[in-house]
């Protein structure tokens, strides 16, 4: 099984994380198991409340693609962004820190674009 972690720890770098995870997640083959795992951290989080609609729509549909997209309470907590005003699909993690190292120590393939 293939797993990837894209890391995304820049506001700038969405909008390329989005089209790596989309092309990752088309380039399944008929029977492949695979999973995609994307965690934003640090002044990335600052866009999750306020991108534009053709980011959202692509966020939105690599969770209905069968990606997975976290954000670090730290960083929401740094930047004062609640809970409350992330898009419902966005789950979130206590540390984007740890939940990349532990990621990693479970077999994902890291790239930060």
């Amino acid at each position: 099984m293939l797993k990837l972690l894209i890391h995304v720890a820049e506001a700038s770098r969405w909008d390329t994380a989005a089209t790596n995870a989309v092309n990752f997640l088309k380039s399944r083959k008929e029977g492949e198991e695979f999973t995609m795992v994307m965690i934003a951290n640090a002044d990335a989080v600052t866009r999750c409340t306020a991108c534009d609609r053709p980011l959202f729509d692509k966020l939105k549909q690599i969770v209905l693609d069968g990606g997975e997209i976290f954000i670090c309470e730290n960083a929401l907590k740094k930047f004062e962004i609640p809970t409350g005003r992330l898009p419902e699909f966005f789950k979130t993690v206590p540390a984007g820190i740890r939940a990349l190292a532990e990621y990693q120590a479970n077999g994902f393939y890291y790239v930060r674009p």
